[in-house]
């Protein structure tokens, strides 16, 4: 009984994969995908943050990203990510899993990004997303998101993104739509081992939820990050340990009212010199 009071608590009250009455909000977890800003935090998983972030990707990179949130089975998030440099440009394919047997969303996405020039970038990100809830709803819905990213400096870096800009209905009788999603960042790089973030995030039918971070390498084989929602008074930590060219990322998030999400990063990428 506790487990179900919390779960229907985690659905009703997060800011993420709950109802409302026009729209539905899209399937994320931004707790270990940052780096979007920057030129040396950047992987697979940064498209998440800003789908322009691929423009910049320069040697492949793989993940996956497994997330218990509020300590409860049901209301896990796993993530897996493949980003590819080629000569006309980087291609991504992302894959997200949220919920158990008796509730879940997913969606598959494929990606491409490239530079406009050595300041400046786009990408473009085309989504199928699933909802099922057996013997109850199963609808599905296409959609597509752009981002933008303009390299000021060596150090400071811009953009924007959009998810969804047609708020593409989910299924064709349940009334609902996914919501758009409308992001804006800056990142700054004080040095190549320390980086912050700014983001402010504005879904559809939602107050605007600003993301403030920090990632942070004392040496070459150690990563730390730390960050805040103001929209969903929940914040995160995590520490990354990398062997070669595999890391990995133990992390958690807390929620006031709903508790700790703990999470798990797997990434491999490889160097971009091969002396490295």
């Amino acid at each position: 009984m506790k487990s179900a009071n919390l779960l229907a608590a985690a659905l009703l009250c997060l800011s993420s994969n709950s109802f409302t009455q026009t729209t539905h909000t899209p399937l994320a977890s931004y707790h270990p995908f940052s780096g979007a800003y920057s030129k040396n935090f950047t992987d697979a998983f940064s498209l998440s943050s800003n789908i322009a972030a691929l423009s910049a990707l320069n040697s492949f990179s793989a993940g996956i990203y497994g997330e218990r949130r509020f300590m409860l089975e049901e209301t896990s998030l796993y993530s897996a990510a493949i980003a590819m440099p080629a000569s006309v440009g980087n291609f991504a394919l992302q894959a997200d899993y949220f919920g158990y047997n008796a509730y879940n969303e997913s969606q598959v996405g494929i990606a491409y990004g490239i530079p406009l020039s050595n300041k400046a970038g786009m990408g473009a990100k085309f989504n199928y997303y699933s909802l099922r809830i057996p013997s109850y709803m199963n609808a599905s819905s296409i959609n597509f998101e752009l981002g933008a990213i303009i390299h000021i400096s060596d150090q400071l870096h811009t953009g924007v993104s959009i998810y969804n800009p047609l708020s593409s209905p989910l299924g064709k009788n349940t009334g609902e739509k996914i919501a758009s999603v409308y992001k804006a960042g800056l990142g700054y790089e004080m040095s190549a081992s320390f980086f912050t973030q700014l983001e402010v995030i504005k879904e559809k039918d939602k107050d605007v939820n600003v993301h403030a971070g920090l990632q942070y390498r004392p040496i070459k084989q150690l990563f730390a990050r730390a960050g805040i929602f103001t929209g969903t008074s929940t914040c995160y930590f995590g520490i990354g340990y990398l062997y070669r060219q595999l890391r990995m990322d133990f992390s958690v998030g807390f929620h006031q009212q709903l508790g700790l999400s703990p999470g798990l990063l797997l990434l491999y990428q490889l160097n971009k010199n091969a002396k490295e």
